[in-house]
């Protein structure tokens, strides 16, 4: 075993009825005036009832920016931070989902900087900058992790592209009844991430044992609690164990990186436009088996995660394949559809493949990679879940 680090970013309350430690976390910081961050249906849902109760209690005022729209578009984060500004905000809270949240630390970066440009903040290679203010994400999602996580993906609307910032929070309060709302779809969105996740910590180049067994308990929670909580949203339980997860997910992969999954994921996104968690659905199955000779441990405690039955005389690629068909019935009956249904072409997602190879992240992935075999592996995607 070598040298490893491992960290937290920030602290995490975790709860039913969390997101009503709001006023105190403020409080505690000296803030004046809240930016909450939300789409419509979480206020319409109720999902703020709790917060607004204890920002009143403490004295704080608080203003809402309600545009919210999927993959944090730069533009949209612009005007939100021109916005917080005029307003005398001096915190940030983002209720919602993964693209919510990464909206919330964008906002953050530019409310602190007084500016209103996101765009100068998204070079190639990702910068780290944490803003001097208070950021509290809530997810309404068991997804993404940001919450956990230093990871901040915005579209850069003038080149088309995603860009990633890293800014964490400085509280994240995980609310598991916060996601009770979550439509199926989008549930099974949000799970199919976490797997991903909770796959790539496990397996990547800089795999460490304090992320691997965050890894494969947040992947045993999502075995075991994703289809239901696609079949019954208003189960609490199950809905608890997946906030669990993703945020265990999330924390597990602060330590290691995620790698080929999601740049192939960033690849399909950019020549299909589908999302991001149904990519993941697709992609990982398949990077399972493309690993199954270079990290055969690994794949295995993978498979076990998954509750895959295994005799012990399988090869390497027999277990991956194993752990691979339980995603693919997990998909279906979550009702993930595959590229073809989506109205896709084969040759428009191998397009895709020289995006892979002009991603930092394939290099974390412990198979090797090279333009051919992407092409070969944004094919068998297509191919091998229809």
């Amino acid at each position: 075993m070598g040298i490893f680090k491992y960290t937290q970013l920030n602290p995490v309350i975790f709860g039913n009825g969390a997101i009503g430690c709001v006023g105190d976390e403020l409080e505690k910081a000296g803030c004046k005036k809240l930016l909450f961050v939300c789409g419509p249906n979480v206020t319409k849902a109720g999902g703020t009832i709790k917060a607004e109760q204890s920002l009143k209690e403490k004295g704080i005022n608080f203003v809402y920016w309600n545009e919210v729209e999927p993959d944090a578009p730069s533009k949209l984060i612009n005007k939100a931070a021109e916005f917080a500004i005029n307003e005398g905000c001096d915190a940030v809270l983002g209720i919602g989902g993964g693209s919510c949240m990464d909206l919330a630390k964008g906002i953050a970066l530019l409310l602190d900087k007084k500016e209103t440009s996101i765009e100068k903040y998204l070079p190639p290679i990702p910068l780290t900058i944490q803003p001097n203010l208070p950021i509290l994400l809530a997810p309404t999602t068991a997804g993404s992790g940001s919450e956990g996580t230093m990871v901040s993906v915005i579209t850069h609307e003038d080149l088309g592209i995603k860009r990633a910032l890293f800014i964490h929070a400085s509280v994240g309060i995980v609310d598991p009844e916060l996601t009770l709302t979550c439509p199926p779809s989008v549930t099974a969105q949000a799970g199919f991430d976490v797997l991903g996740h909770c796959i790539e910590a496990i397996t990547a180049v800089a795999r460490n044992p304090h992320s691997e067994v965050l890894a494969l308990s947040a992947l045993r929670r999502v075995r075991d609690n994703l289809e239901e909580c696609c079949r019954n949203g208003s189960n609490l339980e199950a809905r608890g164990e997946m906030a669990l997860a993703s945020n265990w997910a999330g924390l597990a992969f602060v330590n290691t990186d995620i790698h080929l999954g999601h740049c192939t994921c960033d690849s399909i996104s950019a020549t299909c436009h589908t999302p991001h968690g149904i990519e993941v659905a697709w992609v990982e199955p398949e990077l399972l088996k493309l690993m199954a000779d270079y990290v055969p441990r690994e794949i295995k405690l993978i498979a076990e995660a998954l509750r895959v039955e295994l005799t012990g005389d399988e090869t390497n690629l027999q277990v991956a394949e194993k752990a691979a068909d339980v995603i693919h019935q997990m998909m279906r009956n979550c009702g993930v559809k595959s590229l073809k249904d989506y109205g896709k072409d084969r040759e428009t997602v191998v397009s895709g493949a020289q995006l892979i190879m002009d991603s930092h992240l394939w290099h974390n992935c412990p198979a090797p990679m090279d333009l051919e075999k992407a092409k070969e592996f944004l094919g068998n995607i297509y191919d091998n879940y229809q």
